[in-house]
């Protein structure tokens, strides 16, 4: 009798600690608003010749963009500074696909290309910032 007694208590307390731990364990796609984008600058430093920074840059976010649900605005990659580049996704991301590509850009994903996420902003088209 004691050890069904604590079998349940033990299955009830996983059930509770899963319960509170859902929205961690759960990715869950939002549906951003029509018109909303992401802001990415992005600070890349790279061991190889300087010539193919923005290439390299360019094939980092091309792989981590597949990650997420949204496409790279054409037109939209600029060299902000040296070694500081800047894109922008649309549509905008949520706060699970903004993580995803801020980890995925942060990796190393591409031989003797380090990147560091600057700005990682998600505008809305009524202009409120839904998160950095």
């Amino acid at each position: 009798m004691k050890r069904v007694i604590a079998g349940l208590a033990a299955a009830v307390l996983t059930g509770i600690g899963i319960w509170l731990l859902r929205s961690e364990l759960m990715t869950v796609s939002i549906q951003q608003p029509e018109g909303s984008y992401t802001d990415v600058v992005l600070e890349v430093s790279i061991r190889e010749d300087e010539a193919v920074r923005e290439e390299m840059a360019r094939g980092l976010i091309s792989t981590c963009r597949l990650l997420v649900n949204a496409d790279v605005v054409e037109d939209t990659f600029v060299t902000v500074d040296d070694g500081v580049v800047a894109f922008r996704l649309r549509p905008g991301l949520d706060e699970f696909d903004r993580r995803e590509l801020r980890g995925c850009l942060s990796d190393t994903r591409v031989q003797h290309l380090l990147a560091d996420v600057r700005t990682l902003e998600t505008i809305t088209p009524e202009g409120d910032d839904s998160s950095r």
